[in-house]
């Protein structure tokens, strides 16, 4: 047994000895792994496709907002296939809308005209010097079936004519490849400027976020939701909020302008199983029984990081009656 001397002593000497250790520089941000960093959505909206390549990148302090020098990785052999016909994209730079950290134009590897098709399946494969091949596949969501349910029609073209509480609803059958899908429906006018008829475009929200009130300043409009075991969906507006967006463009926005209110516009968004994923990762919020302290991250980039996903983009027209209640001639 030693004596309480000594082991007062062994005691001193053990905190002396932890208390040095602990004086040794942390840095929690641990050693680089360099990879590129590849980012494509690729979709049948549009007949030109994007690849992003960059490098990832370990900033000087705890900030990495406030690097922003160029992380392009320039000279990349990029393709998309779809296992019989292989398009090499093209080294090109775009505009950036928001300059606040960036100076310098986006680089972009480009593809035009090329338009994947719904239910296909897609290979990108970037290849560069000092970091080997870098390969994701993707498959785009099956077309889908977009319909509006009878009555629903009546209450669009006659908003004013039903009840606030009453619904109108858009049948949905989503397309085989679909893991989330979010409805939207806008209004699309004319409006009356300097002697020129100018178009334009409203979202309706879903509904009003306090609820038992009609208080357009605070709404709830459509998210990515995850797609049904059937299919089946339906996208759902009430005419409540239909009509106060009626009339705050018809007589908040433009009190005493000529303006004509042309047609309705469901737009159905398919999302595929990646950039769903990579959706999830950025709205953690949607996890009601867990709570998240980190930030999670999705990658299926195989030799890399990043994302390559799909989506497709469908609409279905309802032209508004010559007799609409809110036009104004």
């Amino acid at each position: 047994m030693l004596h309480p001397d000594m082991a007062k002593s062994l005691v001193t000497f053990t905190l002396l000895g932890l208390l040095f250790a602990c004086n040794q520089p942390f840095d929690p941000r641990g050693a680089l792994d360099e990879k590129p960093v590849v980012f494509a959505v690729l979709s049948t909206d549009r007949n030109m496709q994007f690849v992003r390549v960059e490098r990832s990148y370990m900033p000087s302090g705890y900030d990495p907002l406030a690097d922003t020098s160029d992380k392009s990785i320039r000279n990349a052999t990029v393709t998309i296939s779809d296992g019989g016909v292989t398009m090499q994209l093209r080294d090109t730079t775009l505009p950036r809308s928001d300059t606040s950290r960036f100076k310098f134009p986006m680089r972009a590897y480009v593809v035009n005209p090329y338009r994947p098709a719904y239910g296909g399946s897609y290979s990108v494969k970037v290849e560069t010097n000092g970091f080997g091949t870098a390969l994701e596949k993707v498959v785009v969501p099956a077309k889908s079936y977009l319909g509006i349910d009878a009555t629903s029609i009546a209450v669009i073209d006659q908003p004013d004519g039903y009840k606030k509480d009453v619904s109108i609803l858009f049948p949905i059958i989503l397309g085989g490849g679909a893991y989330g899908y979010r409805g939207r429906m806008f209004v699309d006018y004319e409006v009356l400027k300097d002697g020129e008829w100018v178009e334009e475009r409203v979202e309706i929200p879903t509904q009003f976020a306090a609820s038992g009130t009609d208080d357009y300043r605070y709404l709830i409009y459509p998210q990515i939701t995850h797609t049904t075991s059937n299919n089946h969906a339906v996208g759902i507006h009430m005419n409540g909020v239909y009509l106060a967006t009626l009339v705050n463009v018809a007589y908040t926005k433009y009190p005493a302008t000529k303006i004509v209110f042309n047609r309705i516009v469901f737009q159905l968004l398919q999302v595929d199983q990646n950039l769903y994923s990579y959706y999830l990762t950025t709205h953690s919020y949607n996890d009601p029984h867990s709570t998240r302290l980190d930030e999670p991250s999705f990658s299926g980039v195989v030799g890399g990081v990043g994302l390559v996903g799909a989506y497709t983009l469908d609409s279905l027209v309802h032209i508004l009656p010559e007799n609409f209640a809110f036009d104004r001639y």
